[in-house]
């Protein structure tokens, strides 16, 4: 799998260089690589705050998506994911970079992205969500730390009902071996981050960890989402 996340990484170099840049939504010629036309990244970039699950509610004070997954969002979070294609990040970035985030999000004290189990991280070769907010973190000023682990391998949530996906990640999650003392988030306004959010059921239980370690709060920020 790691081979095949660096030919498809090659694969987006040689491409970048031998065809035109496109928009990655409607494939209109654009002037340069991760660049959007001007309609379809107002339209796809649509910050709004989510409703989530009532046990994510419980430790979240809450959650933010960058826009939906049903369209250009969805499809480059799927090209990254599932087929290592890192020429999907700078279009991603440009998408980040030109949200309007509310205070909250954008003045966290520290970011942590929702960990892979290792097996799946080393079978993926990354993390997606550590390279989809990794530019927007460093132009906002926002250290990533690495707090926490997923202390378990869990089933995809994908195709999941609500309440399982609440049991599949129930003490999945842990502070990481660096941060056993929580010394890093007592007090600290955190800004939870992940690729997609659909029920929260995830984001609720990493928080849910966060917050007993002293977090004075937990916001998380998705790039996409499938529900309003």
């Amino acid at each position: 799998m790691r081979c095949a996340a660096h030919l498809a990484a090659l694969g987006d170099a040689l491409a970048s260089i031998v065809f035109p840049t496109h928009c990655p939504a409607c494939g209109a010629y654009v002037e340069e690589r991760g660049g959007w036309c001007a309609p379809c990244l107002s339209r796809t970039v649509q910050p709004h705050r989510l409703a989530v699950s009532t046990e994510a509610c419980a430790a979240l004070d809450g959650a933010w998506a960058v826009g939906s997954y049903a369209g250009a969002l969805g499809k480059l979070i799927r090209d990254l994911k599932y087929r290592g294609r890192r020429g999907a990040l700078p279009y991603i970035h440009a998408a980040l970079l030109a949200a309007k985030l509310p205070q909250e999000i954008v003045s966290a004290d520290l970011a942590v992205c929702v960990p892979l189990h290792a097996e799946r991280q080393t079978e993926r070769g990354f993390n997606q969500a550590e390279l989809i907010f990794a530019a927007w973190l460093k132009a906002q000023g926002i250290s990533l730390s690495e707090s926490l682990a997923r202390s378990r391998a869990t089933a995809p949530q994908y195709g999941l009902g609500e309440r399982a996906r609440i049991e599949n990640v129930r003490g999945a999650f842990s502070l990481s071996l660096a941060e056993k003392g929580g010394a890093l988030l007592a007090g600290k306004r955190i800004l939870l981050l992940d690729d997609i959010l659909t029920t929260g059921a995830t984001l609720g239980s990493c928080a849910a960890v966060l917050r007993k370690a002293g977090a004075a709060s937990v916001y998380a920020l998705a790039l996409a989402s499938d529900r309003s």
